[in-house]
């Protein structure tokens, strides 16, 4: 079985691959995937979200410490994105190597905004 760090540490490197494909295969079919544009359900909806908004070279985290808690993981990010750093905090519940649960907070509100082109279903736009 993967660890909840492995699977985190793995999306993260999606990320910065800018592979979405990589990245939603993380998912569990019935995943939920809450940011400040709103909550996405569903393992192809988070696909879509990741189709639509990991261009390369567009996003590029930092992530910091790691702290688990069993099937928890929560870590902040500095993120560049598109030329700008955003502060965010990931809270990630993962269960059976699949992440079942990923929440990220923006840590100021100018941050949240990010979300509002990359963090939506292009489907539900």
């Amino acid at each position: 079985m993967t660890s909840p760090v492995d699977v985190v540490a793995a999306y993260f490197d999606g990320v910065t691959a800018a592979d979405p494909g990589a990245v939603a295969d993380l998912f569990s079919p019935d995943a939920v995937l809450q940011n400040a544009a709103g909550t996405l359900t569903g393992a192809d909806a988070i696909r879509r979200m990741y189709d639509n908004g990991l261009a390369p070279g567009a996003m590029k985290p930092a992530p910091k410490r790691f702290v688990v808690d069993g099937e928890n993981v929560a870590v902040e990010i500095d993120l560049i994105a598109n030329g700008n750093t955003v502060k965010l905090a990931d809270f990630f519940t993962v269960r059976d190597g699949k992440i079942e649960r990923l929440a990220i907070y923006s840590l100021n509100p100018t941050d949240g905004r990010l979300f509002d082109d990359v963090g939506v279903d292009p489907e539900k736009k």
